[in-house]
C-alpha cells in the first residue's frame, strides 16, 4: 500500500497549486523556468498565510496544552456553546489518548489534519529541490535566483520536519537520540510504492541540520522579498533554536550570533505608542519572519472561545514591566484578560503575523543568553548580558535592574523571561516539553487545565486534569487515521481521566 500521508500523486499536488503548470499527469510535470517553481514555494510550499481562519490554521491548540490560557468565568452570561475553543480541543486541552474524541467520547474529529498539511509541504519542498538542479543559469540574476529557491526550499523543509518531531516525536535527549523514535523521514521527490517507518530522533534532527546548512550556503548574500519568505537570518535563528532543543549549547550560542549579527534590533516599549500599533505587525523591526495564519483574535473572543490569558502568566510580570500592558490587557468581562499582542486595542482579527510560526530578534537573544548560561561558570556574564539588553526594552527605566543571578537561579529566570517575551508565539509549549529532559535544570513540576460542562447557563462541573513531567503525553500521539492504515510504531500516550471533578 502506498503511504497515503506522505507521498501524493503528482496529479493531485499540483492541481491544487495555482495554474502554472499547463501540462501533468500522474508520472510527469512540465516546468518551464525557475520562475514556475518561485510560484510554487509561495503558493503552496509555505504555510498559507490567512488570519482569522481557523480552518487554514497551523495547531491552534499548543496554546491550550500549555499553561498561558485558562478557561473564563461566563456562568453569568454564557454557555458551553461559547466555549468554542476548549470544547472542540478537549482532546488536546485535557492530554487525551485520543485527541479527537469529544468531551463524551461519542463525536471525533479528525487528528491527522495538521500531520497531513506538514507532510504535503515536505513533499512539495522534495519537489522543488529535485526541480531547481535542472534549470538552467544564463546569468548571474538566474543564478541568485535559482540559489534563493533553493536556499527556501531547504529552509522549509528542516522547518517542517522539525515541527513535526517536536509534535509527535520524543524530546530530544542526547543520551537516547539514536533510539529514541521520531517522524518517518522521505526526502525523495519521487514516488515510491513503500512504507516509511519512524526514524530515530537522531536520524530526522541530522537531517534538519544538513538542509538548514544548505539553506545557508544558497540564501547567503540574498536580499529578503518579504517577511513572509525565508532569507539567511531566518536560517541563522532556526539553526539556534534547533540546537537549543538538542541541548547542544555552544552551536545555539553560535547560531543565535550569527543571527543578531544579521538582525538585532529590539523595539523600546519605553517609547513605544501602543495606541497607534500592535506590537506584533509586520512592519516591526524585530519581526524576522513569518509564515501561517493567527488564531489568538479569535481564541480570546470573550463571547466565542471562553478563554482568558492564564492567572500564571499574569503573575509572570513584575511591576515595572511594560509588556503587561503591550502584550495582554483587560477586557472588563469578569476578569476576562485578554491577548493584545497582535491587534491594536479595541480592534479584532487584524493580525498579519503569525502565532505559531513567526520569528523575532527577542528570540534570538534568549536563546544566546540560555545558551550561555546553560555553559555556566565564566558563561554566565554574557548570558546576563543578553538577558539584560533585551529587558532595557521591555522595563520601565526606573524599575529597571541588573540581573545578578547566577547557575539554576539564572536558567530559571531566562525560562521566565522567555515566557514573558514569546507567549502566545508557539513557543510555551514546546519549552515546557524540552525543560522536562534537560540536563541543566530538569522541569519537575506540573501543569493543570480545566474543563467546564454548562446546563441550562449555569455550570454544571468543572473537571480538573494534570500533566505532570515525565508524562509520555508530553508527545502527541501518531494521529489515528494514520495508525490505522500504517504501520508506525504509537507512542506510548496514556488515557487521562481527572485528578478532581467539583459539581
Amino acid at each position: 500500500m502506498k503511504n497515503i500521508y506522505l507521498i501524493s500523486l503528482l496529479c493531485v499536488v499540483l492541481a491544487s497549486c495555482s495554474d502554472f503548470l499547463k501540462e501533468y499527469s500522474p508520472d510527469q510535470a512540465y516546468v518551464r523556468n525557475y520562475k514556475d517553481l518561485d510560484e510554487l514555494l509561495v503558493g503552496e510550499t509555505y504555510m498559507k498565510t490567512v488570519f482569522g481562519s481557523e480552518s487554514d490554521s497551523y495547531y491552534p491548540y499548543v496554546h491550550l496544552m500549555a499553561d498561558d490560557t485558562q478557561e473564563n468565568n461566563i456562568e453569568d452570561w454564557g454557555d458551553i456553546d461559547f466555549n468554542s475553543f476548549q470544547k472542540k480541543y478537549f482532546g488536546y486541552v485535557t492530554w487525551q489518548y485520543r485527541v479527537g474524541y469529544s468531551v463524551d467520547k461519542l463525536s471525533t474529529t479528525a487528528e491527522d489534519s495538521d500531520w497531513n498539511k506538514l507532510y504535503k509541504h515536505i513533499n512539495l519542498a522534495n519537489m522543488v529541490l529535485y526541480e531547481i538542479d535542472r534549470q538552467k543559469a544564463e546569468t548571474d540574476d538566474d543564478r541568485q535566483a535559482i540559489a534563493r529557491i533553493r536556499g527556501e526550499a531547504y529552509f522549509l523543509r528542516a522547518a517542517y520536519y522539525f515541527t513535526l518531531v517536536n509534535l509527535y516525536g520524543q524530546p530530544y535527549q542526547p543520551s537516547i537520540a539514536a533510539t529514541a523514535l521520531g517522524v518517518p523521514v522521505k526526502t525523495s521527490a519521487v514516488i515510491e510504492d513503500q512504507m516509511f517507518p519512524r526514524e530515530s530522533l537522531e536520524t530526522v534532527y541530522t537531517l534538519i541540520i544538513e538542509d538548514l546548512e544548505h539553506a545557508a550556503e544558497n540564501l547567503e548574500g540574498i536580499t529578503r522579498k518579504s517577511i513572509y519568505r525565508a532569507n539567511i537570518t531566518a536560517v541563522r535563528l532556526l539553526q539556534s533554536r534547533v540546537y537549543l532543543y538538542m541541548q547542544n549549547w555552544v552551536e545555539a550560542a553560535k547560531y543565535a550570533q550569527l543571527c543578531l549579527d544579521l538582525q538585532s534590533d529590539l523595539i523600546d516599549l519605553n517609547t513605544f505608542d501602543g495606541s497607534s500599533k500592535a506590537f506584533a505587525e509586520t512592519d516591526s523591526p524585530e519581526i524576522i519572519f513569518s509564515m501561517g495564519g493567527n488564531n489568538i483574535p479569535n481564541m480570546f473572543t470573550v463571547l466565542f472561545a471562553g478563554l482568558s490569558v492564564s492567572e500564571d502568566l499574569k503573575k509572570c510580570y513584575k511591576n515595572g514591566d511594560l509588556r503587561s500592558q503591550y502584550f495582554l490587557t483587560e477586557d472588563g468581562w469578569n476578569g476576562y484578560w485578554d491577548c493584545n499582542k497582535f491587534v491594536r486595542q479595541g480592534e479584532t482579527n487584524n493580525a498579519d503575523v503569525s502565532d505559531n510560526f513567526m520569528f523575532r530578534t527577542a528570540e534570538a537573544w534568549l536563546n544566546l543568553a540560555e545558551a550561555y548560561a546553560c555553559m555556566g561558570k565564566s558563561n554566565e556574564q554574557t548570558a546576563r548580558k543578553a538577558l539584560d539588553h533585551l529587558r532595557t526594552h521591555r522595563i520601565e527605566t526606573s524599575a529597571y535592574k541588573e540581573t545578578t543571578l547566577s547557575g539554576d537561579d539564572l536558567i530559571e529566570e531566562i525560562r521566565t523571561e522567555r515566557r514573558r517575551e514569546l507567549c502566545f508565539e508557539g513557543h510555551r509549549w514546546f519549552d515546557l516539553r524540552r525543560y522536562t529532559v534537560s540536563e541543566k535544570q530538569p522541569f519537575t513540576g506540573a501543569i493543570r487545565n480545566t474543563y467546564t460542562e454548562y446546563s441550562d447557563w449555569e455550570v454544571s462541573s468543572v473537571t480538573t486534569y494534570e500533566l505532570k513531567a515525565g508524562d509520555p503525553s508530553w508527545t502527541l500521539q501518531i494521529p489515528y487515521e494514520v495508525l490505522r492504515f500504517e504501520e508506525l510504531t504509537p507512542n506510548p500516550r496514556n488515557e487521562r481521566a481527572p485528578i478532581s471533578t467539583e459539581n
